[in-house]
């Protein structure tokens, strides 16, 4: 294997465990989905944002740099936030906007500060993604594809946590940020 391909597997790594979390995704029980199309259209965004990023790296000059390894240092923190809050929520963490038997609101550990810790380890694994593509371009198209696509979810999200849990969600939203601290 030459020194280009080891460091395009490299950069991939966070990405295949990203997907490799699937397998341990507990399953919903008794789950009303509600996804309005949400679920279709974070489906395209993350594969435009596998497939930019890698296009843009096909053209990158430099395929050594710091960026590589940021990227897959950032991509390889949001596998573990995503694993954390799965394991974390259990049966609850849903790849649907989805309410379930005996649905049960959590406010401990990263939900305490963070409503959709998943989002987050999702943003920061594909951000690294793009990091490590060493190219602004598709840094840039990552993070705005990531927030049309999580924006419109977290809105379909919310609306449905606030018809089940009430005035109790809405004392939990006004406590914590949606995916970044302190920004959204």
């Amino acid at each position: 294997m030459k020194g280009e391909e080891i460091m395009a597997f490299v950069g991939y790594l966070p990405i295949v465990l990203y997907f490799l979390l699937e397998f341990n995704r507990r399953k919903p029980v008794k789950e009303e989905k509600q996804n309005r199309g949400s679920s279709f259209y974070i489906g395209v965004a993350l594969g435009l944002m596998i497939t930019i990023p890698k296009f843009m790296y096909s053209f990158t000059a430099n395929k050594y740099n710091s960026l590589l390894f940021s990227g897959v240092i950032v991509g390889l923190i949001g596998v573990w936030i995503r694993y954390s809050s799965m394991k974390q929520l259990g049966r609850f963490y849903s790849r649907n906007v989805g309410m379930q038997g005996e649905h049960k609101l959590i406010q401990s550990g990263l939900y305490k500060y963070i409503r959709n810790p998943g989002y987050l380890g999702s943003f920061l694994t594909f951000l690294g993604f793009a990091l490590s593509s060493s190219s602004y371009v598709a840094i840039i198209i990552n993070i705005i594809l990531f927030f049309l696509a999580y924006s419109y979810r977290i809105k379909i999200e919310e609306r449905a946590l606030v018809t089940l849990f009430g005035e109790q969600y809405k004392q939990y939203m006004s406590k914590t940020w949606r995916i970044i601290p302190f920004l959204y």
